[in-house]
């Protein structure tokens, strides 16, 4: 199957049309109008000598999302207009164009505009060069050339990529981003909720790039494209340093990033796509620009102090100029959305590679209508910074405010030069080596050499661009159509140099590099790298070289005997127990060398979880024995597995020894839940009502479907003080048919409150699909899956209700209260709850509208992450939750439960449904007054305390 080439309606044609649609604003919060251009400018808290000046403003720009300079020292600006609030997305009626401003008299101000291009839509970038310019219009790339250089189009633009998807509901992380990097390539961002099938017009399905997240970028001259970095949130800005290491911003998840190819970032929710990636690589900063022990926003609304504004970052340079003072060189600068300020952070070198550390904020904005988009050094030294000018959250979801936007210029008004002692020669050195590659005349024997080079940056930029032509892994592995031939020479240059070179940073440029080579050559190089005992803690390598590696098969025991890296082994052991020969191979490695022996064996019983039964390796006693005692619990553990009898009775008197340390005796009960020993119900009915064992006894339980267990657990429930073993008691009821009903009947009589039954909870029983259950449980709890209208009546209803008046009379402690016993099981705000839902600290909560939308209709636009999945058992159970890692083996389910791992084999189906996790009948088990106290805390910009002072 082949893609359609087709252009957009609206780039079919020419570039201009005969008459620019008019913009509008469809902002709905009072809050009048952003301050005059200047006075804003002046309202800016700015270092003493600094000075803030407006280079352009509304009406000759507006709406500006990115920019970027020629040539000719003239600033190109993307302006969009098509981005609308939710219930929109994006207005087709309207257009986006880019403009180009010159300062020709050198007074920082703009004193000529030119509207290059004016047809298009979904713009989100531009980056210029000589003989035409890129645009970013998702779900295409496209080249307008303009090969004069007179600033008018040639033709239509071409369409040089497609496949960058817009999702349906987080559409404000589609691609954008285009920048070029000092390898000649085209580097562009995309966030995690936009994945798409990237290739040119007409590639087949099969040959096209997975991305997923990350930072991807393009060669023009070869039309190569590639992802090289997986996951994050939503990347927003992205640099280089002057030794050309790349660095990146993201929201919510961690706000800096280096940028390492091959790298797999933490992501916010779920984990990777790839299963195989057990742990990822996390934010390269000591700090977070909020408080997450619970006061995140003592940061915000400009205030000075020492977090830095909130978690959305927007917009990145790395300062390299000659016009600011000293201390801004080098720093890495990127706009704080909720803050209004500029965060400046210090780049160290720590390990491999680099630390970020957070130094005071700088451009604190006295306009409450400034949303910094970009920020970028121009040809004159000083900053230019993108305000997009609106107010509500950063999503829009208030509305877009389209008729205003500006351009500050940010200055010193001293003159400062860098005295060329700080300049170097390894800069010009760097650029010159860049140049030279860009153009094809970097010779591959001066490469060579330079791995031999006294300074790191130098042979890191060897190893580059020596493999520079050699596709990189996707997110999903080695694509085979695109793996390279094998080079012995390089290969063996390479295993050379990460046995004996002093640098972390060239060992890191190395891991990066297994994920180009030959699979066949892998091995020799990862085991190499693995064998530097000074890099077992390192916060990038362990991960970087199993990244290389992971889907290797038995391969991949040749690293194991290599190194002593604890978690490298256990990503080793946990990926082969597929394979019973590999499971013999690891336990003998584990028996011969002691200090492997623990992350070996931790990681068989992670790669065994949700296993009921493996086969037993052929030397397993032997093993055993040759362990000598060592790590007795996951030997029993392993031998339950296994099928050994002996191990059984030892594990079952483990869970009976009262004097057992708490830990030993619930993961004794867990192995044998997993196993279904035999008299495993005698067992766990013993055990209900035991502090820390009642919810593994209950899970137990829970797989055996006789209606007497259901009447068991629901004596067992009114009993029980614990809540988190009441959740599970709760949770099991749900599974099964004949245990709601006396689930329900219980509620129906009083003996358990209606407000015990959760909507998620309530949600699962609908979702057992039995209609005499339905029945009942609309007549005890209500209706769970009420009609459009039916929420858009009490949407109106609650916002005729819920006035400024009402809300100024709330209990906000209370609210808090409410809070958690609802919501927090699933979210987080202020650094506190759950996270299985999206995190509500930097969301649009603010405005009632947003909040009654996302409250009673969760439903509306539901991301695909956060999509609620069904799974029918065999054993006649039903599981509701989010399916966060899924492989040939097992499926992971997340509720408000926690985590369930079950066999493929066990499950008779699976659905998937576009429905929201969080059911629609939140606010139905709470009074108008309770309702009041939960909305007016969730809008509160701050947190309180809990009544009494808790």
């Amino acid at each position: 199957m082949m893609r359609s080439a087709v252009f957009c309606l609206c780039l079919v044609g020419l570039l201009f049309a005969d008459e620019f649609p008019e913009v509008y604003n469809s902002e709905k919060n009072q809050k009048g109008e952003p301050m005059p251009p200047e006075a804003a400018a002046k309202a800016f808290q700015v270092p003493e000598g600094f000075e803030v000046t407006v280079f352009a403003s509304e009406p000759e720009v507006r709406n500006p999302i990115a920019m970027t300079w020629d040539g000719r020292g003239r600033m190109w600006v993307a302006e969009n207009y098509t981005y609308a609030e939710r219930s929109k997305r994006f207005d087709l009626k309207l257009r986006d164009r880019v403009v180009v401003f010159e300062d020709r008299n050198g007074d920082g101000k703009a004193d000529r505009r030119t509207v290059f291009a004016d047809n298009l839509q979904m713009l989100t970038s531009v980056e210029v060069q000589p003989g035409g310019v890129w645009l970013m219009c998702p779900p295409r790339l496209l080249f307008v050339p303009d090969r004069d250089g007179d600033d008018v189009p040639d033709g239509e633009p071409e369409v040089v990529l497609d496949g960058f998807t817009v999702a349906q509901s987080n559409y404000h992380n589609f691609a954008n981003g285009l920048r070029w990097g000092p390898d000649g390539w085209l580097y562009g961002r995309c966030g995690g909720s936009c994945p798409g099938e990237v290739g040119a017009p007409g590639t087949l399905e099969a040959e096209r790039v997975p991305l997923r997240g990350g930072i991807w970028r393009y060669h023009p001259k070869r039309k190569f494209f590639e992802v090289i970095v997986h996951g994050t949130t939503n990347p927003w800005g992205h640099d280089w340093n002057e030794q050309g290491e790349g660095f990146f911003i993201n929201t919510v998840n961690g706000h800096l990033w280096h940028l390492i190819p091959g790298g797999h970032f933490d992501r916010p929710f779920g984990r990777s796509v790839n299963p195989l990636v057990y742990e990822a690589i996390q934010m390269h900063a000591d700090h977070w620009h909020f408080d997450t022990s619970g006061s995140w926003t003592k940061s915000r609304h400009g205030a000075a102090n020492e977090f830095g504004g909130g978690h959305a970052h927007i917009g990145m340079c790395i300062y390299q100029g000659d016009h600011l003072p000293k201390e801004w060189h080098g720093k890495l600068l990127t706009w704080n959305q909720h803050g209004r300020r500029l965060n400046r952070e210090r780049l160290e070198r720590h390990g491999s590679g680099y630390l970020a550390r957070h130094e005071p904020d700088q451009f604190i904005a006295g306009d409450e209508w400034f949303r910094g988009l970009e920020i970028r050094p121009g040809p004159d030294g000083a900053l230019y910074g993108l305000d997009w000018s609106d107010t509500g959250e950063c999503h829009d979801h208030t509305g877009v405010h389209r008729t205003s936007g500006r351009i500050y210029r940010f200055s010193y008004r001293e003159e400062v030069k860098r005295p060329d002692s700080m300049k170097g020669p390894l800069e010009s050195e760097l650029r010159h080596l860049w140049r030279r590659h860009t153009n094809g005349k970097l010779p591959r024997e001066e490469l060579m050499g330079l791995l031999g080079s006294a300074n790191e940056h130098l042979r890191v930029w060897a190893i580059r661009l020596l493999t520079d032509a050699w596709p990189i892994d996707s997110v999903d592995g080695p694509m085979p159509h695109r793996l390279p031939p094998s080079d012995p020479e390089l290969r063996d240059r390479f295993v050379g140099m990460a046995r004996t070179d002093s640098s972390g940073l060239v060992r890191l440029a190395l891991a990066s590099t297994l994920q180009r080579m030959p699979l066949a050559d892998r091995p020799v190089l990862a085991s190499a790298l693995a064998a530097r005992a000074e890099d077992a803690r390192d916060h990038n390598l362990p991960r970087l070289v199993w990244f290389g590696i992971m889907t290797l098969k038995a391969e991949k025991l040749a690293v194991a005997e290599a190194t002593e890296w604890p978690n490298l082994l256990r990503y080793l052991a946990r990926s082969l127990v597929d394979d019973p020969a590999l499971v013999d191979k690891v336990l003998s490695l584990a028996s011969r060398h002691a200090q492997k022996s623990g992350p070996l064996l931790k990681g068989l019983l992670e790669g065994f979880k949700g296993w009921r039964k493996a086969p037993v390796p052929t030397a397993w006693k032997d093993y055993v024995a040759a362990l000598q005692g060592r790590h007795p619990g996951m030997i029993r553990e392993l031998s339950a597995l296994f099928g050994d009898g002996r191990a059984f009775d030892l594990l079952k008197a483990a869970v009976l020894d009262g004097e057992e340390p708490l830990p030993v005796r619930r993961r004794a009960l867990e192995s044998l839940v997993k196993v279904r020993v035999e008299g495993l119900r005698p067992l766990c009915e013993r055990l209900l009502g035991v502090p820390g064992l009642t919810e593994t006894a209950v899970r137990g339980l829970a797989i055996d479907d006789d209606p007497a267990l259901g009447a068991l657990l629901v004596t067992t429930y009114l009993r029980l003080r614990q809540e988190e073993d009441r959740a599970a008691v709760l949770a099991a009821l749900v599974t099964r048919p004949g245990w709601a009903e006396i689930l329900l009947e219980e509620i129906k009589k009083g003996g358990i409150p209606r407000q015990a039954l959760t909507p998620f909870a309530a949600r699962q029983i609908a979702g057992l699909n039995q209609e005499g259950l339905h029945r009942k449980l609309r007549e005890v709890w209500g209706e769970v899956r009420p009609s459009d209208e039916a929420l858009r009546e009490k949407i109106a209803s609650w916002r005729k209700t819920l006035t400024p008046g009402v809300l100024t009379g709330a209990d906000k402690s209370r609210g808090r209260v409410h809070f958690e016993a609802l919501c927090a099981n699933c979210h987080q705000l202020y650094g506190q709850g759950g996270k299985l839902g999206p995190d509500l600290t930097g969301s649009g909560r603010a405005d009632l509208d947003y909040l009654l939308e996302n409250i009673i209709a969760p439903g509306a636009v539901v991301p695909l992450e956060y999509q609620m999945s069904t799974v029918r058992l065999k054993d006649g159970r039903t599981l509701s939750g989010m399916v966060v890692s899924s492989d040939e083996r097992t499926v992971t389910l997340r509720s408000p439960a926690g985590e369930t791992t079950v066999e493929q084999a066990a499950i008779e189906k699976t659905t998937r449904l576009p429905d929201s996790l969080m059911p629609s009948g939140l606010l139905e088990a709470l009074a108008a007054d309770q309702v009041r106290d939960l909305v007016a805390y969730l809008r509160h910009p701050r947190q309180v305390e809990l009544p009494g002072g808790e």
